[in-house]
């Protein structure tokens, strides 16, 4: 079983790095995936999107659909593509996300909207009927995980991937949730 993880944490230390925050609720879980694919001894990548280039989607061409939707690629040159294609090579999925105002990360929107104009309409998709795991990671009170989670909803409908964890979690429930999140770890 190969995972790929990708979180989409703001992750701004300074104004010279973007770098993960290690004592974020985002990281956290990151860091409790990454124990329970190693216990689970999974082949397993973490990639943050925000120490990667992706441009919001420019919604370019005839009626807002340039490229994406006949040869299911991006026109700009920015590392999207790389990453989309990437995704191809496995098996499975987790998305973890802050929740900012309600919703996932700005990050996490600009990448899903992209992906979902180059995969959602794709007969030869790569990414539908893998299974995923969404997490929402909220730190305040979590009111706006359940909103997030129905984004990821949105996401998979239009993927046509496999939910196969939703989960929210907040600074209160963080410690309760781990054991949802090693359970969610096994694919198989």
């Amino acid at each position: 079983m190969k995972v790929l993880i990708l979180s989409f944490s703001a992750n701004k230390v300074n104004e010279d790095s973007f770098v993960p925050n290690k004592i974020g609720l985002t990281f956290s879980c990151v860091e409790e995936c990454q124990k329970q694919l190693d216990l689970l001894k999974y082949d397993y990548e973490h990639i943050c999107i925000n120490k990667k280039n992706i441009q919001k989607c420019l919604a370019c061409g005839e009626r807002g659909w340039g490229i994406c939707l006949d040869k299911h690629i991006c026109i700009q040159k920015d590392d999207f593509n790389e990453i989309y294609k990437h995704m191809e090579n496995f098996d499975a999925y987790v998305f973890i996300t802050p929740v900012y105002f309600h919703e996932m990360s700005e990050s996490a929107k600009t990448f899903f909207d992209r992906l979902k104009r180059c995969d959602a309409f794709n007969d030869d998709s790569k990414i539908k009927g893998k299974k995923i795991v969404c997490i929402a990671c909220a730190g305040g009170s979590g009111s706006g995980t359940e909103e997030t989670l129905k984004s990821f909803d949105t996401l998979n409908y239009f993927l046509g991937t496999k939910m196969h964890a939703r989960i929210p979690v907040t600074k209160v429930n963080y410690e309760m949730q781990k054991e949802i999140i090693k359970n969610a770890m096994k694919f198989e």
